[in-house]
């Protein structure tokens, strides 16, 4: 795949779901602070939220958001360019923009991940997962999507051309390789206002079963980060790939 100049990836993540045995709790994550404190010196407790949106018949929908309390710490790099997390069900590290490249990522990762392994001791990995989340800044207002955008959401014909808002999430499965995309399209806020901001987010992931020191996590890995590249490439267009050359 062809590497730009600027690419849109405003975050990118590594995320490796765990099986821990019983007894594992936050203070057994909390001291592996001491083994990465000079690189990720802030810490904070991380929470896990649960929504839902109750209907009544003859009454507005009610949502309701529900703290179920932490489950994980995470750590913010001295500039908060880089984040690992540290949880009751697995292990994460996020890049934020600018993003360098995927062997940073890995070279970056590892260690942690090792730091994670023999700390907590995870009895298997049980999924493996990539997310990038990228804004694409188009230089205008107006505009077709498709010229930007090779699977938009589209309006009938017969109606109002002009489209305010919209949400397209996709699911795609890849069954030779076991693996499932998600592929996110939405417009987003911009700071400037000569700009359209669009939303594609792509979390890519495999289901596993592999031992936590297996070198099979990091082929995998590999291998899913080739699937958004695929995925990514055919979701956009030769148009907006300029934006990012």
């Amino acid at each position: 795949m062809e590497t730009f100049r600027n690419p849109p990836i405003t975050e990118a993540l590594i995320d490796i779901r765990v099986e821990l045995p019983s007894g594992v709790e936050l203070s057994h994550l909390e001291k592996l602070h001491d083994e990465i404190r000079l690189q990720y010196p802030t810490k904070k407790l991380r929470h896990r939220w649960e929504g839902k949106v109750e209907f009544k018949e003859g009454t507005s929908p009610v949502s309701e958001t529900k703290d179920l309390g932490p489950d994980g710490i995470l750590f913010w790099s001295t500039d908060e360019k880089q984040l690992v997390q540290f949880r009751l069900d697995g292990f994460t590290f996020n890049r934020l923009r600018p993003y360098k490249t995927w062997d940073s990522m890995i070279t970056e990762a590892q260690p942690l991940w090792d730091i994670y392994v023999v700390g907590i001791k995870p009895i298997q990995v049980a999924r493996l997962a990539l997310r990038y989340i990228n804004s694409i800044e188009i230089p205008e207002k107006m505009f077709e999507l498709e010229e930007y955008l090779a699977e938009p959401p589209r309006i009938p014909n017969g109606l109002s051309p002009l489209m305010e808002e919209f949400l397209s999430r996709i699911v795609i499965a890849f069954p030779e390789f076991d693996a499932k995309a998600i592929i996110t399209q939405a417009p987003q806020p911009s700071k400037n206002p000569n700009v359209t901001s669009i939303l594609l987010d792509l979390d890519v992931s495999r289901s596993v079963n592999l031992e936590p020191r297996s070198q099979d996590i990091w082929v995998i890995l590999s291998k899913l980060r080739d699937l958004k590249n695929r995925v990514f490439d055919k979701y956009i267009t030769e148009k907006t790939k300029e934006l990012f050359r």
